[in-house]
């Protein structure tokens, strides 16, 4: 082997008096190397956008939402007090959730509004940290006396809409950046909120309730369907506004791996009895999305393999020029004693040290390319995209899968030339010498 090394060497080296051999050598090392960093590049982006919508998805909902089937969820604390105590469960936190309307400055716009407890949804989510700095408080949630000047503005402003009545308490509600921004509000603001089904049913149907809130924080999660559409009150108001008193939708999970959410959720399920209760976890509610872009990264994968396949004609042309350009050194090769399989490892060999040599210098490149896309801003569309710098992720599994593919089609690129040179009869290759 150490003598079909040699050779292979000298053979990608080539001579002066090879002058347009080395070029196609050249051209085939460049293709390689271009195929490789695209693919790269593509995969890199691809798997940094995954991750950054899990983690943005993972840091403003819980990793399960634990509920009942049927019946009124009343027995929640409880529940929530067994499941903390389940090995896996980092956090347990209840939750309140209903559609509603959110309205100020004559716009409007429909919102998820969620009632939650302040003290333990820190445990769960991210919520606590994603308050923008200047504001709000969260804590203001809770108890809205500890942020005087909201509660004199939401106080006024009851006292505005039903003059020479006791005014209502007044109730503070939390909203997303773009939800702020829409509506024309900040901290300290109020909104109108309407909920079509807070009043419980009447007469005539569903009797739809309005009151008025206090902005008292606004919060940004990097997510515009988050940032626009959530709302969050505190509990007690929540079951207030809803007419659901000692009542939740959810008891919200939080596991110390989320690759292992499914094994946790059968410990729940088995502590609580099963039926009448369920449980959904972070795979099953985003299913659609994350297998969406598992498939986007193979359809691109294939696509851009093709780049490394059209290189690969170059790595075939090269060996066949070099072996029609060897003859006559394959045939003294083979009078001295070189066997058909030594010929042919020394042109696969050849063939591999081009394939290698593109796909060393594509991984070079492509990570030039990451690290020059981390920081670059791109001028994208924030109610599609969540981010302005493309989520470069470079990893090994990356960068190992597309070095395999292309030096796996680099050799099979060798074979036909490999064979065809060592098919060379010693008596044709030294007939004109």
């Amino acid at each position: 082997m150490k003598f079909e090394t040699l050779v292979s060497l000298r053979y990608f080296k080539n001579t002066k008096r090879s002058g347009a051999l080395s070029l196609i050598t050249l051209i085939s090392v460049i293709g390689m190397m271009l195929g490789v960093a695209a693919l790269i590049s593509v995969l890199s982006v691809m798997d940094g956008f995954l991750s950054e919508m899990k983690n943005n998805i993972l840091s403003s909902t819980a990793h399960a939402h634990f509920h009942k089937l049927v019946g009124r969820f009343e027995e929640y604390e409880k529940l929530a007090k067994d499941i903390r105590q389940v090995d896996g469960v980092v956090g347990v936190t209840p939750s309140v959730m209903n559609e509603v309307m959110v309205s100020a400055n004559g716009r409007i716009t429909g919102a998820i509004a969620n009632g939650i407890d302040v003290a333990s949804i820190g445990s769960v989510i991210e919520l606590p940290r994603q308050i923008m700095p200047g504001k709000g408080k969260l804590e203001c949630l809770a108890d809205i006396a500890q942020c005087p000047d909201y509660a004199k503005a939401a106080a006024e402003e009851d006292l505005l809409a039903d003059e020479g009545t006791v005014p209502l308490r007044p109730l503070p509600i939390a909203i997303g950046k773009d939800m702020a921004e829409h509506l024309g509000v900040t901290a300290g603001d109020t909104v109108t909120v309407i909920s079509p089904l807070g009043g419980g049913m009447g007469p005539t149907g569903p009797v739809p309730v309005s009151r008025t809130f206090t902005v008292v924080a606004i919060f940004y999660t990097g997510m515009y369907d988050y940032d626009f559409k959530f709302a969050y009150l505190s509990m007690p108001d929540a079951q207030e506004f809803f007419s659901a008193k000692g009542l939740v939708s959810y008891l919200n999970i939080k596991v110390r791996d989320i690759y292992k959410v499914k094994e946790v959720e059968d410990r729940i399920m088995t502590l609580v009895g099963g039926f009448p209760y369920g449980i959904q976890d972070w795979m099953d509610m985003n299913k659609t999305t994350f297998k969406f872009l598992e498939m986007q990264k193979i359809v691109m994968f294939i696509i851009l393999i093709v780049i490394i396949l059209v290189a690969s004609f170059g790595i075939i042309s090269t060996l066949v020029m070099l072996v029609m350009g060897k003859i006559s050194e394959i045939a003294i090769l083979k009078a001295m004693g070189a066997d058909d399989r030594m010929i042919r490892r020394i042109f696969v060999m050849d063939g591999l040290f081009v394939g290698a040599a593109g796909t060393l210098a594509g991984i070079m490149l492509a990570i030039i390319v990451c690290l020059t896309l981390r920081q670059i801003e791109f001028p994208l569309a924030k109610d599609i995209y969540f981010f302005n710098k493309l989520p470069v992720e470079m990893s090994l599994m990356s960068f190992g899968v597309v070095a395999l593919s292309a030096l796996t089609i680099s050799f099979f690129a060798t074979l036909y030339p490999a064979w065809r040179a060592s098919r060379i009869p010693p008596a044709e290759g030294l007939r004109y010498e």
